[in-house]
């Protein structure tokens, strides 16, 4: 039965122990290789509470000792970091044109992938793929060496919903109608999934193994065939109550039109373009050279899309009080670049009296963001230190 909003819940010991351990793990990823001292103060710890934790990580092969560290007195301070081989994570970003399959440590590092590149997804073709991928990593002498923490699934909201205006044809829209597309998923994994919508997980991914973490509360812009929005308050992935917080996307652009955003500063607008000039609409997913080739087309999308998100980045700012904004894709660096730099500019030239001067910062992961951030969330689901945890028994 649901809490109702207001009502109050008290804790137990099991749940404060598992916040406990969860606060210590995070401590050690964002602060780095940390002695149980250090660990204590950053989180306030008693030093007992903290050694005992960091003996049973130690047992789990969660974290490993580092280098002693001598000082001016006493016995050398022995660090702890993270063990990369103390799990492993499966990753599914299904997207539009593509699905790719990831094999994670838990440094985030990319020890194997796979990727199928479509027109249109169709889902029991999409489960045959991810379950050969399952069988291709449980190969894969990493596998045996580490365990699986779990699999998170990520992918576009309302994905069955956008085939026909994707184009698909009525036996691919059928058949997504008809699955029960997360059941499959699931029963190719072998293993119930962690779900999130793709732009939520990038944003994870940014949280978890990118440069965010310093922003306790900002936006998150993922820009791919149609763009979305992550959004982190108070250090944490903030989902709402659907699961579908921060959707730019459907913001509006005007009482003059009934474009939203997603009409103006998505992917699949550069499609169009290249359509409209002879080339398929894939071509920049087969070949990265191919954005450069395409630079002319490449520079007319960024100046219609620049525009759009100035708007929607400084109306957040202005109801949230944000930190920073965060703006990535799944494109190349230099087009990352270039649409920050634009949008930049535009809110630049936007009325912002009242509003708190907001920095704009590019995202380190570009293509990899969504596969990473679904491999992300059975870490987050794991051993993130959510206060939520405190309300679970």
């Amino acid at each position: 039965m649901r809490t109702p909003i207001g009502d109050k819940r008290g804790s137990n010991q099991v749940a404060v122990r598992e916040y406990n351990e969860r606060l210590v793990l995070q401590t050690v990823r964002t602060k780095g290789p940390s002695s149980k001292a250090q660990i204590a103060r950053y989180t306030g710890l008693t030093a007992q509470t903290v050694a005992g934790i960091i003996g049973e990580f130690e047992d789990e092969g969660l974290l490993r000792r580092g280098t002693p560290q001598k000082g001016r007195v006493g016995q050398p301070s022995i660090p702890f970091e993270l063990n990369p081989d103390g799990g492993l994570a499966i990753g599914v970003h299904v997207g539009r044109r593509s699905t790719e399959v990831i094999l994670t440590d838990l440094m985030g590092t990319i020890l194997a992938r796979r990727q199928d590149i479509y027109q249109h997804p169709e889902p029991h073709n999409l489960a045959n793929f991810v379950r050969d991928c399952k069988r291709q990593f449980m190969r894969r002498q990493a596998m045996k060496n580490s365990p699986l923490i779990g699999a998170g699934v990520c992918e576009p909201s309302g994905i069955a919903g956008w085939q026909a205006k994707l184009g698909a044809p009525t036996s691919a829209i059928d058949a997504w109608q008809k699955a029960d597309f997360h059941d499959m998923l699931d029963t190719a994994l072998g293993v119930p999934a962690v779900y999130c919508n793709d732009a939520s997980a990038a944003c994870a991914a940014e949280l978890l193994f990118g440069n965010s973490a310093s922003l306790s509360n900002h936006l998150y812009v993922y820009v791919g065939s149609f763009v979305g929005g992550g959004l982190v308050i108070n250090g944490n992935l903030f989902l709402g109550r659907t699961g579908n917080a921060a959707a730019i996307g459907s913001m509006p652009m005007g009482r003059q039109t009934r474009e939203q955003l997603i009409d103006r500063a998505s992917l699949i607008g550069l499609e169009k373009l290249l359509m409209e000039n002879g080339h398929q609409a894939t071509t920049l997913w087969q070949d990265e050279n191919a954005w450069r080739d395409h630079d002319v087309l490449v520079n007319a999308w960024v100046e219609q899309a620049a525009p759009a998100l100035a708007m929607a980045v400084t109306g957040a700012t202005a109801l949230l009080e944000l930190d920073g904004i965060v703006i990535d894709g799944a494109f190349p660096e230099w087009v990352r670049d270039r649409l920050c730099d634009a949008t930049r500019s535009h809110c630049a030239e936007l009325n912002q009296e009242g509003i708190p001067a907001t920095p704009l910062y590019a995202g380190n992961l570009g293509q990899d963001a969504r596969a990473l951030g679904s491999a992300a969330l059975p870490l987050l689901s794991t051993f993130s230190p959510d206060h939520q945890s405190l309300l679970k028994a």
